[in-house]
Parts: C-alpha cells; structure tokens; sequence
C-alpha cells in the first residue's frame, strides 16, 4: 500500500490504534474465566499477564527503531528469503482473521442475546462485517480517528462504576492473594490470551509521521489497555464476588444493570451502544490487518477486490461461531498456540535484527 497523505498517522492516533487493538470484546467475557481460576486474585492475574504486550511493544519500539520506514512483512522476507518469510508471514496473518472472526461472532451473540433476539445470527454477521470492512477499507487513518473518537465515548463507561461503590463491598477481593501463588500464575496465562492485539503495530509504525514518538505513544496505549483490563476485572469482582462472576458469560456487561443514572431508565442498553464502539473499532482494526496482509501476497490485485473477498467468506466462516460456548472452548484452544507463535515470530525478528545489523 503506498503511503498516501490520508494514510498517514499521527501520534495520538497510532497511541489509540494500540489502545483499540488490545482492548475488545474479550473484556467483558474475561472475569468470567479468570476468576474460575485465581478467584478474587483475577485481577492480580490480569496485572501479571501485562507482561505480554508489554513484551510485544519493546520489541515493535526496538524494531521500528532500527527499521523505522519497513514493517514487519518486509523484514520476515529480509532475513528468512522469500520463501520462509512468506509462510511465516501467512502464519502472522491467522491471528488476525481469527481474532476478526471471533469477536465478530461473540459481539453477534451478545447482541442476540441482550437487545436483538428477533435478529437472525446470520442477518446479525451480514450487517456487522459489512460496516467494518467499509470502514477498513477507508485506511488507517480513518481508522486512527475512528479509534480517537471511540475512546473518548467509551470512557465514561470506565468511570461511572465509581459513582456505584456503595452497592458493593471490597470484601468481595479479599483475602488478597488468597487463592495463591500458583493460580493466578496460572490466571496470568489465560489472561495473556485476551491482550493479543499489539502485534497490529508491526505492520503500521511506517505510517506514523512523527517517529521519534513511537516509544511514547506504544508505552502510553499499551499501559492504558492493561489498566484497563485490570479495572475491569477489579470492579466486576468488586460487585459480583467471585460466585456471580463465574456464572455470567459477560459478567461486566451485568455490572452495567448496577449503575443507577436518575435520567436513564435502563443504562444497559446505553452501554451496549457504546461499547459497541469498542468491539467495531477492534473488528475493523483486525480486519484491516488482514486485508494488509492478503494484499501482500497479491500485489497486483486491488484493495477493494481483497476486502469483497474476505466479506462472503468471513460471514460464512462466522456462522460457525453463532453458540457462544462452543465459540468459548475453541478460541479456547487455539488461541495458546496463537500467542507462542506470535512470541517466537516477533523475537526472531527482534533477534535477527539485533545480530545482523
């Protein structure tokens, strides 16, 4: 893709796209399993598990720094040749188009289940992946606004639940470090699934028109995503206990019935309209991604064509997800392998530079 005026990136907005790449719809299910596991420590897990893209945005700093002008595609060539870097840069885009995949089916299922039963799953998806790929396919700098103006209209979902500490008690968190050392070890692990997302950097800091502020603003977005994690994880615990936590499917989306605004009749439904800003945002980011990525491959072949490619096949891949459970216990199981390779891939990369260069 060539770097076009209106494909260029400030600062904030590379700093946001960090933001709504880490954070998506993955954080309303996340108390839910992770307090199976370190119970009220859930969001001492959570803490732990910032490791990850604290992790991965050293080594996007570290790389962009040495190659700040080529992404991560182009480097994977560079040092492993053609061959090798295209299969393993095939490999990097399967994250992408599963993680676009499953909180696109998990956002249908929440949507189906809290507001829209009379919806179709099918009519849902249509509609859904319609709107992100249109919005992908605008570029990434529509996208950086668009993760701009997203932030500051979820944020008082983040804030109102201070207002409500009364109906609850921080009895709920304790004994801290009660469920022990092992657990929310463990809990840290599972939590590492829910922060993929900072990988996306690797392919867009060519865009950013200020280099010098890439450390800045990939250290700020990727600390405000883990705060945010824990928050939330923090206030479900702190309202629900660890026995109605590990109940919900979308335990924080119930805490959201707790807020008690004098104006608004049911704030859940105002809610899920914002938080719906989340969960696009995040589904356009990886659907951009892996558009990017196909584009590639087939060079020659428009933007356009790729995203009314992915359209039809991702609508009818997501039908596959439409039981939430089921959609649960297979991410579930893929996603361990998704993070391991992402890990190796990028501290190859990191390596490889380190040495060569």
């Amino acid at each position: 893709m060539s770097k076009a005026k209106t494909d260029v990136l400030t600062p904030s907005q590379f700093m946001f796209i960090l933001y709504g790449s880490v954070t998506g719809g993955g954080i309303l299910a996340l108390p839910n399993s992770l307090v199976k596991i370190s119970q009220q420590d859930a969001w001492l897990s959570t803490a732990l598990g910032g490791i990850y893209p604290l992790y991965m945005s050293v080594m996007c700093i570290y790389i962009s720094k040495k190659y700040p002008n080529h992404n991560i595609l182009f480097l994977s060539k560079k040092y492993f040749g053609n061959f090798l870097g295209n299969i393993f840069n095939l490999l990097f885009l399967l994250p992408f188009i599963l993680m676009a995949l499953g909180i696109t089916a998990g956002y249908a299922n929440i949507i189906r289940v809290y507001s829209s039963e009379f919806l179709s799953p099918f009519k849902l998806l249509i509609f859904i992946i319609f709107v992100c790929l249109y919005t992908a396919h605008k570029g990434i700098n529509v996208i950086g606004k668009m993760c701009e103006i997203a932030f500051y209209i979820t944020l008082p979902l983040i804030i109102l639940p201070l207002f409500n500490l009364k109906k609850s008690s921080i009895l709920n968190l304790l004994p801290v470090f009660g469920s022990g050392f092992n657990n929310i070890l463990k809990g840290s692990i599972e939590t590492m699934y829910s922060y993929i997302g900072p990988e996306f950097l690797l392919l867009i800091y060519p865009y950013i028109n200020d280099k010098k502020k890439i450390k800045r603003a990939t250290l700020i977005g990727i600390l405000l995503s883990i705060f945010i994690y824990i928050w939330i994880v923090f206030i479900t615990i702190y309202y629900f206990g660890i026995d109605v936590t590990s109940k919900s499917l979308w335990p924080f989306l119930a805490a959201s019935e707790i807020i008690d605004i004098p104006i608004i009749n049911n704030f859940r439904y105002l809610f899920m309209l914002s938080w719906s800003f989340i969960i696009l945002r995040c589904i356009t980011i990886y659907y951009f991604a892996s558009a990017y990525i196909l584009k590639d491959f087939m060079k020659k072949v428009d933007i356009k064509k790729i995203y009314f490619f992915v359209y039809p096949v991702s609508v009818f891949l997501c039908m596959f997800f439409t039981n939430e459970i089921a959609r649960r216990n297979f991410f579930g199981k893929i996603m361990p392998i998704m993070v391991i390779f992402l890990v190796i891939y990028v501290s190859s990369i990191a390596l490889l530079v380190r040495i060569k260069d």
